[in-house]
């Protein structure tokens, strides 16, 4: 099998030819190669004193060089890509997270209380105890405006009190927290896996 020297053949079989080597990314000897060392250079690597590097094709596509219409500018041996990325915030288009909750700073409570209706028996108030009309208590200076809840037959309302919110709402604990497990994911494009060898022994090619 004879061909160009540096020309790339796509191969169906799983070998390299005689006169081909694989785009495996090996060195190889200035002095016995010196002609595909004259064509390929270092562009796939090696010293240029004494060693050049062969195409590594091992999993890799294949692209134009140059510089396409909206693309960057490509060069000759120069590996892009990767098989996986990670996303992260940067990447992801601008954009906001809210939450919302019930409530506000400030305002007006109503407030009701109970007062018996039936005079005081007490001067002293215990835990539970009502407010009562005064009852007359001889012999003090004070009156008897408490009473116990079983003395109470009835109670009636009275107006007059309210309650005044202050401090706002805290809305701190209603914080957003992160979320994901930041795994990277495959953005391989759908391929044929196929052997690629380079021309290493065969005709020179001029330029048309």
């Amino acid at each position: 099998m004879e061909g160009y020297l540096g020309v790339i053949e796509a191969l169906g079989f799983n070998f390299t030819p005689r006169n081909y080597g694989a785009c495996a990314g090996g060195l190889l000897a200035i002095s016995q190669y010196s002609a595909l060392f004259s064509l390929l250079g270092t562009a796939f690597g090696g010293d240029g004193r004494s060693s050049f590097g062969l195409p590594e094709l091992r999993g890799r596509v294949p692209m134009g060089f140059g510089t396409g219409p909206g693309l960057p500018p490509y060069i000759m041996g120069q590996k892009v890509g990767v098989e996986s990325v990670t996303l992260h915030s940067a990447h992801l288009p601008a954009h906001t997270h809210t939450h919302s909750y019930a409530g506000g700073g400030g305002g007006t409570l109503a407030a009701q209380v109970e007062v018996a209706s039936t005079g005081g028996k007490k001067q002293t108030p215990a835990d539970g105890d009502y407010l009562a009309p005064p009852a007359d208590n001889f012999g003090s200076i004070q009156d008897n405006i408490f009473t116990a809840p079983a003395d109470v037959k009835t109670s009636v309302p009275i107006g007059g009190v309210s309650i005044s919110g202050e401090g706002g709402f805290d809305s701190s604990a209603f914080a957003i927290h992160n979320t994901g497990q930041n795994y990277p994911f495959s953005i391989v494009q759908p391929s044929t896996v196929i052997n690629f060898a380079i021309c290493m022994q065969g005709m020179f090619p001029s330029r048309s």
